[in-house]
């Protein structure tokens, strides 16, 4: 397995930053001028936020941040210090943000666990694992939010069908079925039937018609097998641990919104549930968004999924959002990612 650095650092230049702001700008401007309904008072009401609504969603990601730099820390089990593994999920949120959720950044939170102190195959195995944490959690949460609020987590889609030629459901589909896809096929490789993946994907490298990519396929069948054995014999315990911080990461990612738009309006719990529900449908949309970190995609969707709950407040608590939840990080990564090369850097001199 080979890790071209000079690659992954150029993709993770706080350079790129700037791309990520100038789309979400773009998509703001874009999203202000198509409204009929909006007008120079809608910014002013970003002021009518209380002020204790915006600490308690700082305060939650910063919770979420804590739950999922101790996530890692359960996953090396000693492997990284409790520092290493807040960088971790730093410059891991800060490559979300740089890289279209299409694609993934997958290949970059591989390179930071691999300069971090582990193997490359362990950082490997590690990130594929994170990953496919996350798509449990998608899976299995999103059926139970359709069931629980008998499909209202879906909302009403006619301005984005007339746009974009399909409505939300489509997305939603397309994007479930995509990562159930992928999801499926890595719990086999890494946790169930890692001999057998290994077998098929060897034989696909070895048909004619493969002959330019069999290399390639052969490369990535050892490493997914190489990544299956630093998981055997795991206790019961370290799959529960990582299972519940899993499900806890994501819960409070998505109850942020909860504590901005109860800034704005009085909500009931079932609103609460609801809107939880539906973030989570909004993400799976916003997996197949081309952007980086989603930007602009967000800030387009964010009308559809929660208008109907902030009504005139709903420009306003979108923007506030996108300035509490995605852009905070993109500043944050900008400036420990020099320092953080630095280190691992002299570390390996």
């Amino acid at each position: 397995m080979a890790m071209d650095e000079e690659k992954a650092l150029k993709a993770l230049s706080p350079k790129r930053v700037w791309l990520s702001v100038a789309i979400g700008l773009a998509l703001v401007v874009f999203v202000a001028a198509r409204d009929k309904n909006l007008t120079q008072e809608s910014f002013f009401l970003m002021a009518e936020v209380s002020i204790a609504a915006i600490l308690l969603a700082l305060l939650v990601l910063a919770v979420k941040d804590g739950l999922n730099t101790t996530r890692i820390k359960v996953l090396g089990e000693g492997a990284f210090s409790w520092k290493a593994a807040l960088y971790i999920v730093l410059l891991w949120e800060f490559a979300t943000a740089v890289t279209p959720p299409l694609f993934g950044p997958m290949g970059l939170v591989i390179f930071v666990l691999y300069k971090e102190g582990v193997s490359l195959g362990k950082a490997f195995a590690y990130a594929m694992l994170l990953a496919l944490l996350d798509n449990i959690f998608f899976l299995s949460a999103a059926p139970l939010a359709y069931l629980l609020s008998k499909g209202n987590v879906l909302p009403p889609s006619e301005g984005v069908f007339n746009e974009l030629g399909n409505g939300i459901d489509y997305f939603f589909y397309l994007s479930y079925g995509l990562v159930a896809y992928y999801t499926s096929f890595m719990a086999a490789a890494i946790l169930f039937f890692p001999k057998f993946i290994l077998r098929v994907l060897l034989w696909l490298a070895s048909l004619r018609w493969m002959k330019k990519g069999s290399e390639v396929l052969s490369n990535r069948a050892n490493e997914l097998y190489a990544a299956s054995q630093e998981f055997r014999g795991k206790h019961v315990g370290y799959w529960l641990k990582l299972l519940g911080l899993t499900y806890s990461v994501w819960i409070m990612k998505y109850f942020v919104i909860n504590m901005l738009v109860s800034g704005f309006v009085t909500l009931t719990i079932e609103q609460h549930l609801l809107m939880v529900g539906r973030h989570l449908v909004m993400w799976l949309v916003m997996l197949v968004s081309p952007s980086p970190g989603s930007a602009g995609t967000a800030e387009y969707l964010f009308p559809a999924f929660f208008g109907e709950f902030l009504g005139d407040y709903t420009f306003a608590g979108g923007l506030i959002w996108r300035l509490l939840s995605f852009y905070p990080y993109l500043i944050i990564g900008a400036l420990i990612l020099p320092n953080w090369i630095k280190r691992v850097l002299t570390k390996v001199n």
